[in-house]
């Protein structure tokens, strides 16, 4: 249930806590009980979501939190992708073609910058529900112009996809993934996205080796990268303390700790 933006109480928000570098939970809390007195916890979660889910305020560690207007001052920035033509015109088409069907799409080349060897071939790539993937592939495939491939194997990709200018994968679509919206088109975040590529060696080989090091070490440099939603949704495809491993023994990262905050 979408909560009443009222509530929410943005601008007295952001005049508290503007030019702050991070926010408890526990002053969030004293500052929606002082607007609203009758606040209980229920309710509270429920604000406490809603501003995560449009972005005003973004998750640093457990607890703690920072104004999306204030992250921007940072070193680090939030991933805004650049979807391709084709990439846009897809998720169009899947959006009203499928109105009922879960989907998400995302673009190998928003990590071909952060690579030595960039790949001279852009992968589309389209999560679908497993009973709708189908008939996604088949409506798409329509279009005779788009080279379509439903859940190819290595042989595949290396055959045919990983030269190819631009590709469209189809994928089984993993349940609870990270997700953003981009012009209407619901994208994959950028913490899905370093976990399937770490994941998927089958499909992503290309990517695997020292080049994955150099995609997490640059990435982690540049982009802020929440790092709760990246290791609950590695746990997701049972890879997250493979992940924590090779994160700690093969990068340069630190991650920050767990730190007990009062809530």
């Amino acid at each position: 249930m979408k909560i009443d933006d009222s509530l929410l109480v943005v601008p007295e928000l952001k005049m508290k806590f503007s030019g702050r570098e991070t926010i408890q939970k526990s002053e969030l809390r004293d500052f929606y009980h002082l607007h609203h007195p009758d606040l209980n916890e229920q309710t509270f979660r429920r604000i406490m979501y809603s501003l995560e889910k449009e972005m005003i305020i973004l998750p640093l560690r457990a607890g703690v939190y920072v104004l999306q207007t204030q992250f921007q001052t940072f070193s680090r920035k939030s991933f805004i992708p650049q979807l391709s033509a084709i990439a846009l015109k897809i998720g169009y088409e899947v959006t009203h073609l499928f109105p009922y069907t879960s989907y998400m799409i995302w673009e190998t080349q928003v990590l071909h910058e952060f690579m030595t060897h960039q790949p001279g071939a852009n992968q589309i790539v389209i999560g679908v529900e497993k009973e709708a993937a189908e008939s996604v592939f088949n409506k798409l495939n329509e279009n005779r112009s788009l080279n379509i491939y439903l859940k190819p194997d290595k042989f595949i990709m290396d055959r045919y996809i990983t030269t190819n200018p631009d590709s469209v994968l189809i994928l089984p679509l993993i349940t609870q993934s990270p997700r953003m919206k981009v012009h209407g088109i619901v994208y994959a975040r950028l913490e899905k996205i370093l976990v399937d590529f770490f994941t998927d060696e089958e499909r992503f080989f290309i990517f695997h080796g020292h080049e994955m090091i150099n995609i997490f070490e640059n990435v982690f440099a540049t982009y802020w990268i929440n790092t709760k939603t990246l290791f609950r949704y590695a746990g997701r495809r049972k890879v997250d303390e493979k992940l924590k491993k090779f994160i700690k023994t093969q990068t340069q990262i630190i991650l920050p700790k767990p730190q007990e905050t009062k809530e």
